[in-house]
């Protein structure tokens, strides 16, 4: 019998070029979601429909031991060869996208072809690090289920997913969620003033100071709600925040950047300087709207809203995840400077 490191040096390049799409299905699943939690529904503009283990949502795995998913779609490109493989989250911010496959477990990968009608049934060994068998990827940084750190820079679940082999195009997936998945922190809001005079009409808010070093870490608290493509990203389909003031919708301009994994030779314009093997972490940035002629004088309580593309529940309402801050309005004297 083969081992794993012999396989994965004779594993065909066309498997390998498939499973460079799974970073860009993902990416292009989670645009797809809007406000939603994360589902397995078609990669646009796959109109494919697929079940893992008989869910459209998401499979439940085990820590320990191999977990058969069987993969059922219709809608699917007729008579294709297509890959179904088991990747780590860390493959939908790989920078270059181009090493995505370097993220996925290519031994438990299945090449299959579907029907003449567009149909596939298939049944794959989705695994967790550490079990018998292991989830076992050429990144050694790509465990399942991934890692508190990976987690709370949004990366929550690994994903099954179906990938056209000739055009290394991903068509859908779906969500692996283990039974000790681990919950990603909440995130965190700094305001610039924190104190506001009558002539004020806007404040910068950013993550507060130190809540997501890069890279990120077990204790870091990002922004974590569509970290695969960032918020707010018209051309993925999620839309921006929802700021209030003392429960009262303001404006603003507020974005959550996508996290990065940056290897070696990463494009990406947050991997310059950085070591190979870094994972940068969301971002919030932006402006809020808090003229003072809108409320009285003493402390209120601003709240930052972005929409969940993850499986995880939100922490906020309807699903969303949420951050608040405290401003004051106060006289414009020299007490608004303190």
């Amino acid at each position: 019998m083969l081992d794993r490191s012999h396989f994965r040096r004779h594993v065909p390049r066309r498997i390998y070029a498939a499973a460079g799409a799974l970073g860009l299905g993902l990416s292009l699943l989670a645009g797809a979601l809007g406000a939603t939690p994360a589902s397995a529904i078609p990669i646009p503009p796959s109109t494919s429909s697929c079940t893992y283990n008989g869910s459209p949502v998401a499979v439940a795995a085990s820590n320990t031991a191999g977990t058969p998913v069987t993969v059922s779609c219709t809608g699917l490109p007729s008579n294709t060869q297509l890959l179904v493989a088991q990747t780590s989250p860390l493959a939908g911010v790989i920078s270059p996208s181009t090493s995505a496959a370097r993220e996925a477990d290519l031994t438990t990968a299945k090449a299959v072809t579907s029907s003449a009608s567009g149909t596939l049934t298939a049944t794959i060994t989705v695994t967790a690090t550490g079990g018998t068998p292991g989830f076992s990827a050429i990144d050694k940084k790509a465990v399942c289920p991934p890692t508190q750190a990976q987690v709370n820079a949004g990366l929550t679940n690994c994903v099954v997913t179906v990938a056209n082999l000739a055009t290394t195009t991903g068509l859908n997936f779906g969500n692996v969620v283990y039974g000790t998945q681990p919950s990603p922190r909440a995130p965190t809001l700094k305001l610039k003033p924190r104190r506001i005079d009558v002539d004020r009409k806007l404040v910068t808010a950013s993550d507060a100071a130190g809540a997501c070093p890069t890279p990120v870490t077990a204790t870091s608290s990002c922004w974590w709600g569509a970290a695969l493509t960032g918020a707010p990203n018209a051309a993925a389909g999620v839309p921006g925040f929802t700021v209030t003031i003392d429960g009262t919708p303001v404006t603003n301009t507020l974005a959550a950047s996508p996290a990065v994994y940056c290897i070696k030779g990463a494009t990406a314009t947050a991997c310059a300087g950085l070591r190979a093997g870094t994972l940068v972490g969301p971002h919030l940035s932006g402006t809020i709207h808090v003229s003072p002629r809108m409320f009285r004088r003493g402390t209120h309580t601003v709240v930052a809203l972005e929409p969940n593309t993850t499986p995880d529940p939100g922490n906020g309402p309807s699903n969303t995840v949420a951050a608040s801050a405290t401003i004051v309005r106060c006289r414009g004297d020299n007490r608004c400077q303190r």
